[in-house]
């Protein structure tokens, strides 16, 4: 039975520069299957009432291969950041009521049971806005968490606009979130580009929520491999590894 008031939206729409490949990064095969294909099916398994991707780079090719799937598409036609490709589904679920998980479209190695205990985990607490955190003593490329004196979440700080203190963090963001979504279109239409890398960030939507006095959790894993991002070629054979069961001495 379908979970009514769930809805997914996987963000693909990015070239994948680093990959040095033709290929728009989600449609990279990883064991014989494009890397898309492992998020898609992670969504199914949640029996969403709505799944809707967010392509941009080769839309065409990656409607087209996906075209067989019970999925929704949506264009980012100019790629201005991860909060901008989220606003593109809102026209979508404009009608819908109820929660929005947001996955990235390069993250194949994500379990079931995490987004099944973070969407467990949204419902029971009286949160807006729920987030899957990394703890790890390991260096990684990904937005710190902030935390007030109390221990609740503040907002996320990506890394090229970080300070030396807070590139100290060793709580990391995953990009997986969980929201209320009408106050999640909401936060997204008030986002600015008054950053580092001049974009649209979906974790500014945190502080948002924040600032306006609504409570945001955070979920933990300690499994790096869980959100291992596909940016590189290492990345990719690294989880061709992880997926073949072999040994991965780069994360910890």
């Amino acid at each position: 039975m379908r979970q009514q008031d769930l809805a997914v939206i996987i963000l693909a729409a990015g070239k994948g520069t680093r990959m040095r490949s033709s290929l728009a990064k989600v449609l990279l095969p990883l064991a014989g299957h494009p890397l898309l294909k492992y998020v898609l099916d992670l969504s199914y398994h949640l029996k969403p009432a709505r799944t809707i991707v967010v392509v941009g780079h080769q839309a065409d090719q990656v409607k087209s291969t996906f075209s067989d799937h019970d999925v929704e598409f949506v264009v980012q036609h100019e790629q201005l950041g991860t909060g901008h490709a989220a606003q593109q589904a809102q026209e979508k679920l404009k009608d819908f009521t109820g929660l929005v998980l947001i996955l990235c479209g390069d993250m194949p190695l994500i379990r079931s049971q995490t987004l099944e205990s973070l969407v467990r985990e949204h419902r029971k607490s009286e949160a807006k806005c729920t987030v899957l955190t990394l703890k790890s003593k390991a260096s990684h490329d990904f937005g710190r968490i902030i935390r007030d004196v109390t221990g609740s979440v503040l907002k996320i700080v990506e890394l090229k606009d970080a300070s030396e203190a807070e590139k100290k963090v060793d709580e990391f963001n995953s990009g997986v979130y969980c929201f209320d979504n009408l106050l999640f279109f909401k936060a997204l239409s008030c986002l600015d580009s008054d950053n580092a890398q001049q974009e649209y960030y979906l974790t500014d939507t945190v502080e948002y929520l924040v600032k306006k006095k609504y409570f945001v959790q955070a979920v933990q894993t300690d499994d790096a491999n869980e959100i291992l991002g596909i940016n590189s070629p290492d990345d990719l054979n690294r989880a061709v590894r992880l997926l073949e069961g072999q040994p991965d001495s780069s994360s910890s």
